[in-house]
C-alpha cells in the first residue's frame, strides 16, 4: 500500500522488520522480494509519483572536480527513481571485474560473477528482457542473418548487449507494491539521518522529514539505504550520532572511490574505405531470444591482462554528414594504411565510435558534505569526480586499437582529437551517470564500507544497496547488477529473519 507521509501525526514512529530507503531500481527490485510473506516493509521514498521541483532540490550540489553533468541532472527523486528517465542498456560485468587487478590498484570484489550468475538470470525479466544470452554470439548471429565484424580475437571482440524497453520501475511495479498488505510505501518521506546507539553498533531508528508536513521516526529491525550512488553516502555522513564522522565511516571511506563511466561520444572517427559495410548487427535493434539485442566491441580478457588496461567497450554509432570537404589528409595514420583518395564524410561511408572506459578506484575522486544547506538545513553534496592519468593513456590505447583493426580488416581509416595530443583529455569528454564506489564492498573495513553480504562493516542491522557498493564497475551498464544485488541482498535478509 502507499500513504501520502504528509498526512501522517507529527512524531509518529513506524515500525517494520525492514525499512527501505529509496524506491529505484534497487529499492523497488528489494521489496518486490518480500511480497507475499509475513515480513513487513516500509519503503521510504522522497517524491511522490511525479516530478516535483522542490523535492528534485534536495539533489542540488556543486562539481568541484572534473566537468561534469549538474548534480540534480543525474539523478530523479520520485517513485521508480531514476529508471524514470536511465536507456535501458543491460548486460552482466564479465567474470574479469569481479578480480583483484594486479594493475589496477583497490580493485577487486569480494565476490566473484558466480556468485551473481543466478540473481542475474533471475534480474533479467524483471527488467523485461528476453532470455540470459550474453555469450551466444553464434545464436545472435544465426538469428538475425547478420554478420559479426572478423575481428582479431587478440584485440576485440563483439560483446551482446540487450535492451530493456527501459523499464520504469515506479509504474510496472506500482500496481504490485499497492496491494501488497505487508508492503508499506511512504510517499514524500525524506530519510535526514540513521540514529545509531551509542556503540554505533546497530541502528535504533531512521529520522524522517515531509517538505510540507510532519516529521516522524522509523524503527525497524534491519535497515537498507538504497538511495543512490551518491545520496546513500550523503546519508551516512549526516548520521554523526554517535560518531561525528558519520555512520560506518570510522576509516575515512564514506564517498570515497566515487566512479563514474568515462565516455567519449565520438572517441574516433572511422572512414570506410568503401561504400556498403554493412554494420547493422552493431547499431540497430534485433528481436533474439525473447528480447531486444544489440552489439558493441569490447575488450578480450587476455588484451586487458597483456595491455593492463581498464575494461572498455565501443558503441558504433552511423554518422550524419558532418564535414563539407575532403578528409584524406588529416586522419591519424594509426592504421598503418596512407591513403591516395580523399573521403568526404558521409553516413554511407563513416562510422562514429563512441567509447565507454572503465574507470581506476581513486580515494580522492569522492562526494563529500558541503557548507550550502538543503530545505531542512542540512548540507548539500559536493560531488569531486577525478581521473588519472592511467584512464588517460588507457582511453588512447583503447581507441588506437580500434583504428588498428579497422585499418588491419581493411575497413577504414581512424581520426579522434586525442590522437592529436594524448596529454590531455578532448573537450566533448562526459560522465556516464553511473554514480559508484562511494560505500564499496570488500572484506576488511579499512578498505570498504559493506561486507560480502552488503552489511556496513560493525553495523549489525544496516545495508546499502545499489551502486554506490560497486568496487569496480567495468565497461557494462550497472542497472543489472544493481538489481541481481539487491536480489541476493533480500534472500540475505530473509535468512536471517527466519
Amino acid at each position: 500500500m502507499f500513504v501520502d507521509s504528509r498526512d501522517l501525526t507529527a512524531h509518529t514512529i513506524l515500525e517494520s522488520d525492514v525499512c527501505i530507503i529509496g524506491a529505484g531500481a534497487a529499492g523497488i527490485a528489494l521489496a518486490r522480494e518480500f511480497i507475499g510473506t509475513s515480513t513487513q516493509v516500509i519503503v521510504l521514498e522522497s517524491g511522490g509519483f511525479g516530478y516535483d521541483q522542490r523535492t528534485q532540490s534536495l539533489y542540488y550540489g556543486e562539481n568541484t572536480g572534473l566537468p561534469s553533468f549538474p548534480v540534480h541532472l543525474n539523478r530523479v527523486r520520485y517513485f521508480g527513481g531514476t529508471t524514470n528517465h536511465w536507456a535501458g542498456h543491460c548486460r552482466p560485468l564479465d567474470p574479469i571485474d569481479f578480480e583483484k587487478k594486479d594493475w589496477m590498484p583497490h580493485s577487486g570484489w569480494p565476490i566473484t560473477k558466480a556468485a551473481l550468475d543466478p540473481y542475474y538470470v533471475k534480474a533479467q525479466p524483471i527488467l523485461e528482457l528476453g532470455e540470459y544470452q550474453y555469450e551466444n554470439l553464434q545464436l545472435f548471429e544465426d538469428k538475425t542473418g547478420l554478420a559479426g565484424l572478423n575481428l582479431d580475437a587478440k584485440r576485440l571482440k563483439t560483446a551482446v548487449y540487450n535492451q530493456s524497453p527501459p523499464t520504469r520501475f515506479g509504474q510496472v511495479y506500482r500496481d504490485e507494491l499497492d496491494k501488497a498488505p505487508n508492503i508499506k510505501v511512504c510517499l514524500y518521506a525524506n530519510a535526514l539521518e540513521l540514529v545509531a546507539n551509542e556503540s554505533a553498533s546497530r541502528v535504533d531508528a531512521v529520522r524522517v522529514a515531509c517538505i510540507d508536513g510532519p516529521r516522524f521516526a522509523v524503527q525497524s529491525k534491519y535497515i537498507v539505504l538504497a538511495a543512490g550512488g551518491m545520496e546513500s553516502a550523503r546519508i551516512l555522513l549526516l548520521s554523526r550520532h554517535p560518531s561525528p564522522r558519520g555512520l560506518g565511516n570510522d576509516n575515512d571511506l564514506v564517498g570515497r572511490y566515487f566512479m563514474d563511466h568515462v565516455l567519449l561520444r565520438p572517441g574516433v572517427d572511422i572512414s570506410f574505405t568503401k561504400i556498403g559495410i554493412n554494420l547493422e548487427l552493431y547499431h540497430s535493434l534485433h528481436s533474439v531470444a525473447g528480447g531486444n539485442m544489440f552489439a558493441v566491441l569490447a575488450a578480450p580478457e587476455e588484451l586487458l591482462r597483456r595491455e593492463q588496461l581498464a575494461n572498455f567497450r565501443i558503441h558504433l554509432v552511423p554518422s550524419g554528414p558532418k564535414y563539407d570537404r575532403p578528409m584524406g589528409g588529416v586522419f591519424a595514420d594509426v592504421d598503418g594504411h596512407e591513403g591516395e583518395n580523399p573521403i568526404v564524410k558521409t553516413r554511407d561511408n563513416s562510422i562514429a565510435m563512441h567509447m565507454v572506459l572503465e574507470p581506476h578506484p581513486n580515494a580522492e575522486s569522492r562526494v563529500y558534505l558541503s557548507t550550502t544547506r538543503d530545505l531542512f538545513n542540512q548540507e548539500k553534496l559536493n560531488v569531486k569526480w577525478l581521473l588519472t592519468t592511467a584512464e588517460l593513456s588507457n582511453a588512447y590505447r583503447t581507441l588506437e586499437l580500434v583504428a588498428l583493426e579497422f585499418g588491419r580488416m581493411g575497413l577504414g581509416r581512424g581520426y579522434g582529437a586525442i590522437f592529436k595530443d594524448k596529454t590531455k583529455w578532448p573537450g566533448n569528454l562526459e560522465a556516464g551517470k553511473h554514480h559508484s564506489g562511494t560505500t564499496r564492498m570488500t572484506d576488511s573495513p579499512k578498505t570498504g564500507v559493506v561486507d560480502p553480504n552488503c552489511r556496513v562493516f560493525d553495523v549489525d542491522n544496516l545495508y546499502i544497496a545499489g551502486g554506490s557498493i560497486f568496487p569496480t564497475i567495468g565497461y557494462a551498464n550497472p542497472m543489472p547488477t544493481i538489481v541481481a544485488l539487491a536480489l541476493r541482498l533480500a534472500d540475505h535478509i530473509k535468512g536471517r529473519i527466519s
